[in-house]
């Protein structure tokens, strides 16, 4: 099933035709000469998101990391500097390339622990990068976090004939050193035809520079005793050498429309749909815990060649706390395979007893009852009428530590209050009890 694209996030299937085929299990090399540039399988919006299809798509790219290497599809850049020592980051950039007609799309999806620009200097997370024209001149575009103030937004500069927007991850604030964030998305579009290329250009020269400063906070010189910066390049650091982008004529295709994680009953459940299979033998659910080392915990059969929407479920129930990463391998018949992107979820043990308010309420006829349990715990959760009178036993038995979510249907139940009383016995010997109240409307 070469053609199964695994996204992060649910978007609407766009049906596609493959126009030509590249080899997409090719292994990543450092400072590649060139790399293909796919074509989209659909409208790309320029908002710094990265939610279509076709960029979540496994194309070859370009993986900025100090020290970082080379697998799969992911290619080292030309080479790296520390400006101001001392660089301890971990983070990793990733650029991917895609064209729509005579738009270039580059992206950029990086886990950058601190997003700040270098101190007082005109750099700042993001990317810098020239295009060579029709005419051979350099042509200078910039798509970076490099103002001032408290928690900025992403700042393009280059002509007008190209845009970029940038979006900060969750816990992501600019320019604050005592906060670690969760990295950035963004997203640059350039004509070619302001370039002056026709319609049927092949290929393009370009160079790109990815900056990385951190530890910097709004109003901190770049050179004084704080921050440190480290940056990477391919082809060169300011353009003295190129490397070449190649359009290809191949669709991405766009044929699995979502790939969620989500935390039930304490255990950790997966869902994907696809919208078309060719060739699917099925998935192999890889997980991890510091999104390197990836271990297989489970396999789901696909379903060879199929035209029909088809849904997905695994459930981890092994995972312990932690934050974990999953990833997808996809395999077909022939023992080709590709990745997915990666998802990731957080599980934590609650430190106490907790009952939680339904949802929704009012309800008809049915609403979700939450729980929480500190340690293993024989539970009755149960369904009163207003009257006092048991009217359901929606679970009971032995549950484990964690957070838990139960289904109560009252299809068969008049409107009216109800209460719901949750019991619970921990192995520890602590009881709790705690009741909420309900309404149901017909």
């Amino acid at each position: 099933m070469k053609k199964v694209l695994l996204p992060l996030t649910s978007f609407l299937f766009v049906a596609l035709f493959l126009l030509g085929t590249v080899n997409i299990n090719s292994q990543g090399v450092i400072d590649p000469p060139s790399i293909p540039v796919y074509t989209v399988g659909g409208a790309i919006t320029v908002d710094g998101q990265l939610t279509e299809g076709s960029w979540a798509y496994i194309v070859p790219h370009l993986k900025f990391r100090a020290n970082g290497t080379a697998s799969g599809q992911s290619n080292v850049p030309t080479g790296g500097a520390t400006v101001k020592e001392p660089y301890k980051d971990t983070s990793t950039c990733y650029v991917k390339f895609l064209k729509d007609g005579m738009k270039l799309y580059i992206s950029l999806n990086s886990d950058d622990k601190q997003v700040c620009r270098f101190g007082d200097s005109w750099e700042g997370d993001g990317v810098f990068m020239k295009i060579k024209s029709a005419a051979n001149q350099d042509v200078e575009y910039k798509l970076y976090y490099n103002l001032a103030g408290a928690n900025p937004d992403i700042h393009y500069e280059g002509p007008a004939h190209g845009m970029g927007a940038g979006f900060k991850k969750t816990g992501t604030t600019v320019n604050d050193s005592s906060n670690v964030d969760g990295g950035y998305t963004a997203e640059l579009m350039i004509r070619l035809d302001s370039l002056g290329y026709a319609s049927n250009v092949t290929s393009v020269q370009v160079m790109i520079c990815i900056f990385d400063p951190d530890n910097y906070s709004d109003g901190v010189g770049a050179w004084g005793v704080n921050g440190n910066y480290y940056k990477q390049w391919w082809g060169s650091e300011w353009g003295s050498a190129f490397r070449t982008l190649n359009f290809t004529n191949t669709v991405v295709p766009v044929e699995l429309t979502s790939f969620t994680a989500a935390l039930v009953n304490n255990n950790i459940e997966l869902s994907w749909s696809t919208a078309t299979e060719t060739n699917n033998k099925g998935f192999e659910i890889q997980r991890s815990l510091d999104n390197s080392d990836f271990v297989t915990v489970g396999f789901v059969n696909g379903k060879g060649t199929s035209a029909e929407n088809t849904n997905y479920l695994f459930t981890d129930s092994k995972a312990e706390n932690g934050k974990y990463s999953y990833r997808l391998k996809q395999i077909d018949y022939n023992g080709e395979f590709n990745y997915s992107n990666v998802i990731e979820i957080e599980k934590n043990i609650p430190a106490e007893f907790k009952l939680e308010s339904n949802y929704p309420n009012p309800f008809n006829p049915t609403t979700n009852i939450a729980f929480s349990l500190p340690i293993k715990s024989n539970v009755t959760l149960s369904v009163f009428n207003a009257l006092g009178q048991l009217v359901s036993v929606v679970t009971e038995g032995m549950l484990d530590a964690g957070s838990h979510k139960y289904s109560f249907d009252a299809k068969n139940l008049t409107s009216g209050i109800y209460f719901y009383n949750l019991n619970a016995q921990g192995i520890d010997g602590k009881v709790f009890s705690s009741t909420g109240k309900m309404s149901l409307l017909k």
